[in-house]
């Protein structure tokens, strides 16, 4: 998984089977070369198609080189799921489209093993945002006895509203707004691009925030827009952040509080208004790790309990949405259609996911056509395991 940070990429290793039970059992990453992750970057911009096609076959031997290595220290797997690098979304044209790269075949010649990728597109063609796609995994995991929130603090913020087990709500879910994308943008261009990220909030901490220019920015009509809805850099982007600074009258220090305290607004009006709320949320994320963006959701959303997710539930804040796509693509090899009319706007449930079939192909569908019919009759005779 690389996201719109667009920092580096996590691979998590999932331990399932097709009777549900599933167990985290570690993550390995890296950090981009600056120089590819200066092209990720670039690439929200104009692009040709011999340069997109070159940064495809870029970023594949990425994935390659970081699976090669994760199945070195982690332990074998039997497939792979590549979520890949967006590079367009953009659900609101005519027609809509969303766009992530990352040659699949690269990471199945490297490693002999199926790649299930493209995990988006589809949701598109049935008339969804194509995002976000990891709430039911949310569901999945953290899903009690009373309802709860999950937030993902990445380069965008989504949330997941979860009902409780016996209440017959569907569960909520949807894009907020910016994550990390507005604060690292500005720590890039208050640098001159020495930094990239405001390391542990300590820059937005010294400073303070301009209350009326923050109230002026929540006006943005994706702020406005009711769910289902999604968003990316090309709405909360470098230009974006490009504009608001060359206009700014104050300390670097100030315009960092003020869009640390955007991001934390923005989320919590939009739990607000388009949720039923909960007592707690879990947060997730590269957000969950900045101290000061978590001060101030907490001070923002009083009447909710924030926790940091991984410290409550043992998974790492990387590895949560590496996770989520290895059990999409579980999901995809099993040939299960998700309902995604309360999340994406899909108009019908889809198999999402393509799948590439590598060398161990054979041996693959065997396990799985052997694991089926175990959970067949397993259901026939009342012993499903539970998760």
């Amino acid at each position: 998984m690389s996201g719109t940070s667009a920092d580096g990429v996590d691979a998590a290793v999932l331990d399932f089977d097709v009777a549900g039970c599933a167990g985290y059992q570690g993550v390995f990453g890296c950090a981009f070369d600056p120089a590819l992750r200066a092209e990720v970057l670039a690439a929200n911009g104009p692009l040709s198609v011999e340069a997109m096609a070159r940064l495809d076959r870029r970023l594949g031997a990425c994935y390659a080189q970081l699976a090669s290595a994760a199945i070195a220290h982690l332990g074998p797997v039997d497939f792979i799921a590549l979520h890949g690098q967006t590079i367009r979304h953009q659900p609101h044209v005519t027609p809509g489209f969303t766009l992530q790269i990352g040659a699949a075949a690269d990471i199945a010649v490297a490693t002999g093993l199926t790649v299930v990728h493209d995990f988006r597109r589809a949701d598109v063609a049935a008339g969804g945002e194509g995002a976000p796609l990891v709430p039911p995994f949310h569901q999945f995991c953290f899903q009690g006895k009373q309802p709860r929130l999950v937030l993902n603090l990445g380069g965008m913020a989504n949330v997941t509203w979860l009902p409780g087990m016996d209440d017959p709500r569907p569960l909520l879910a949807f894009d907020c707004g910016p994550g990390n994308v507005l604060m690292d943008a500005a720590v890039y261009l208050c640098s001159d691009g020495r930094s990239t990220c405001d390391l542990d909030g300590q820059m937005a901490a010294d400073g303070l925030c301009d209350a009326v220019w923050l109230a002026d920015r929540l006006t943005h009509r994706f702020f406005r827009q009711p769910p289902p809805k999604s968003t990316g850099r090309e709405v909360f982007g470098l230009p974006l952040v490009t504009q608001w600074w060359s206009s700014w009258r104050g300390t670097a220090a100030d315009f960092l509080a003020t869009l640390t305290a955007l991001t934390a607004v923005s989320v919590a009006q939009a739990i607000r208004t388009w949720t039923p709320g909960a007592a707690e949320m879990l947060v997730f994320g590269g957000g969950a790790e900045n101290p000061t963006l978590m001060r101030v959701l907490q001070g923002t959303l009083t009447e909710t309990r924030i926790l940091h997710g991984g410290q409550y539930s043992g998974i790492p804040s990387q590895a949560l949405e590496a996770l989520a796509f290895a059990w999409l693509g579980g999901q995809c090899l099993l040939g299960q259609r998700l309902p995604w009319a309360h999340v994406t706007g899909a108009q019908r449930p889809m198999t999402l996911g393509n799948i590439l079939p590598g060398d161990n192909w054979p041996d693959l569908l065997v396990h799985l056509s052997k694991r089926m019919e175990i959970t067949a009759k397993e259901r026939s005779y009342g012993a499903l395991p539970t998760a």
